[in-house]
């Protein structure tokens, strides 16, 4: 049972942050220690919180919270240096160099490490006023070594890699497509409307399942620039995106069809049972949800083809009642339309071939 349960609870530590939360005490020990040996301080405060504010879940955010904490210390010493030297007296001078870092600490780029222009600036401003320029270089070099540990740990130290979550929100997608194109054969069937099928909230629920999969998927594939495991460098996320963007424009014809027999009426008064449209419009329905549901990269479904002709054959003028081609047509384009997102088949990873095995491959026969 123990064994068991260690697993599950190092998977809990590392949703919760933990992994983040190790990297970011290891880089504050190290940078602590090293200070304190190097630079004979006994209390390197500003190293260990320059570490621990740069790590970030991944690589990529790593950097650019040490870029922009770097820019930030940078900006705050240059604003800093000359009102402390050249400005008199020292109260003008000290106006001058927060107004000039507070408005520098808003600027976009910083983000909230913009904090760190008039900390610094004032630290700098009171080291150099009171003639103390080695307590100054010696801050400064708590600041390096801390985000230098910092990108060490975070590149090093195991850095995340967020596959697993994507794939999950993915199949929660796929899942709810499937279950709205299902939810919208049962309405024409039973001859309803879509809201009191599906619920008045549904459009929302199914935009919001796909924002959480884009996100999803971009976080994905921002774990995996510059991440040195080999986890990363095996993953293939080409296909995903192609999987995202079919997905992305079948929920959209979703919507369209719900729309549609929501707000028109004769659109759905057009599919009566005894019309000869409704059944095989709600197979067709049901069979896009089974495609769907089976778009996960590789090969379009087997019944896609199928779905076509059965689609084409329902779409021809002479097979509609009198009086019921427009509205069939018009519930139509959105089914067509997502048919031929679904027929797109996903672009297959190149083959790598081996130098050392190409001379033993039989060569093609002319």
């Amino acid at each position: 049972m123990q064994r068991a349960r260690l697993p599950a609870l190092i998977a809990r530590i590392g949703q919760a942050g933990g992994a983040e939360a190790a990297r970011a005490t290891v880089a504050a020990g190290l940078t602590w220690q090293t200070c304190a040996t190097l630079l004979h301080i006994s209390d390197p405060y500003a190293g260990a919180v320059a570490a621990l504010l740069i790590v970030e879940t991944t690589v990529v955010a790593t950097v650019s919270a040490a870029a922009r904490y770097a820019a930030g210390c940078l900006l705050g010493v240059l604003v800093a240096v000359p009102g402390a030297l050249y400005a008199e007296p020292g109260m003008v001078g000290l106006a001058l160099v927060v107004f000039a870092s507070v408005l520098l600490a808003r600027h976009g780029f910083l983000g909230h490490h913009g904090l760190h222009v008039p900390t610094t600036a004032l630290i700098t401003f009171a080291l150099v006023r009171g003639r103390h320029p080695g307590e100054l270089a010696v801050h400064l070099a708590e600041i390096v070594l801390g985000i230098g540990f910092g990108l060490a740990c975070s590149v090093l130290l195991f850095p995340a890699v967020r596959v697993r979550s994507a794939e999950r929100a993915l199949d929660d997608l796929r899942l709810l497509v499937a279950r709205y194109l299902d939810g919208l054969a049962d309405a024409v069937v039973r001859r309803e409307r879509p809201r009191n099928r599906l619920g008045a909230a549904w459009e929302d629920d199914l935009g919001t399942a796909l924002n959480r999969a884009r996100t999803a998927v971009d976080e994905a594939h921002e774990s995996m620039r510059w991440n040195v495991r080999p986890t990363a460098r095996r993953r293939r996320w080409h296909l995903d995106d192609r999987v995202l963007c079919t997905l992305s424009d079948v929920a959209v014809q979703v919507t369209a069809t719900g729309r549609l027999l929501d707000a028109h009426p004769e659109a759905a008064a057009g599919c009566r049972p005894g019309s000869g449209f409704a059944q095989p419009y709600a197979r067709l329905l049901r069979t896009t949800a089974l495609c769907a549901y089976s778009c996960r990269g590789g090969r379009p479904h087997p019944a896609l083809p199928a779905a076509r002709q059965a689609l084409a054959r329902l779409g021809t003028p002479g097979c509609d009642p009198p009086g019921t081609a427009a509205p069939d047509r018009r519930l139509l384009r959105p089914l067509e339309s997502a048919l031929t997102c679904l027929s797109a088949p996903a672009p297959a990873p190149p083959a790598r071939a081996h130098r050392l095995l190409d001379p033993l491959r039989p060569a093609p026969r002319r």
